[in-house]
């Protein structure tokens, strides 16, 4: 399944039978009479999801195009394909570390060797001395559906941590895991969203240090490390509507669809 809408109200989408991402380009060019390329950067590079359906039943297309026909309001809403839920919720400058929630106690580390010895482009520094500071906020969870939060840290039996919330932001339950050890090492903590429950938080208490690679997963446990799929602001456009074949009255119609997903800011 891939999922569309608000948080605690995300509404199932069948999953794509085709479907191609695009950001848009990072640098504007420009020619100067002299014949030299020139270029600027862009600051964001929206993406946008075409998608396909081959097949869908009558109630699978009703749960789209209810989106499209503005019965849920003219969005945005929170966009979460396979990819992001299965492999990184994050969105790709969240997992990149280029964004995070403003904490004091959290600074830009810089390039810095993963578990894998390999060089990542970034990581953060964290400088708490007691308790715990979530990196990241407001991400979307099912109830019953289980969450792994991991990361690459260093620092003194490193623990990181996730909470589950309700509608108003109260805290439902709590999961906590720990490290061995002080080297850089990947740390992961599971936990089940309880009824009631709409988003979590994620992070790390005081023994860490530095946090790298973050990764947030609809899974039971840690998954291989994946770039940022996931998307907080998004509205669907461009509806095609292909009827395939009328059954009866019991089963309806099977339809064949084409819809686009655009990140907005």
């Amino acid at each position: 399944m891939e999922y569309l809408g608000e948080l605690g109200r995300l509404v199932p989408l069948r999953c794509a039978s085709a479907e191609r991402v695009q950001a848009a380009g990072r640098y504007r060019e420009s020619v100067t009479v002299e014949g030299r390329r020139r270029v600027q950067v862009v600051p964001a590079s929206p993406r946008t999801w075409d998608v396909s359906w081959d097949l869908a039943y009558a109630g699978e297309a009703a749960a789209l195009s209810a989106f499209t026909t503005g019965a849920w309001g003219p969005g945005p809403w929170h966009w979460l394909p396979l990819q992001a839920h299965r492999g990184n919720l994050l969105t790709p400058r969240e997992a990149d570390l280029m964004e995070w929630t403003t904490r004091p106690e959290l600074s830009a580390g810089g390039p810095v060797r993963d578990v894998d010895g390999a060089w990542t482009a970034r990581s953060l520094l964290h400088s708490a001395a007691s308790g715990w500071t979530s990196i990241f906020v407001g991400l979307p969870v099912i109830a019953g559906t289980p969450v792994t939060w991991s990361c690459d840290v260093t620092g003194s039996s490193p623990k990181t941590t996730m909470t589950f919330h309700d509608v108003s932001g109260a805290v439902l339950a709590e999961v906590t895991a720990t490290g061995a050890g002080s080297g850089m090492q990947r740390v992961s903590v599971t936990g089940t969203p309880p009824s009631g429950a709409v988003t979590a938080r994620v992070g790390v208490r005081s023994g860490v240090s530095r946090v790298a690679r973050p990764q947030v997963s609809w899974t039971p446990q840690a998954v291989p490390w994946s770039r940022g799929h996931g998307c907080r602001a998004a509205v669907v456009d461009g509806l095609t509507d292909d009827l395939l074949y009328m059954a009866d009255e019991r089963v309806g119609a099977y339809t064949a669809h084409g819809f686009t997903v655009m990140e907005v800011s």
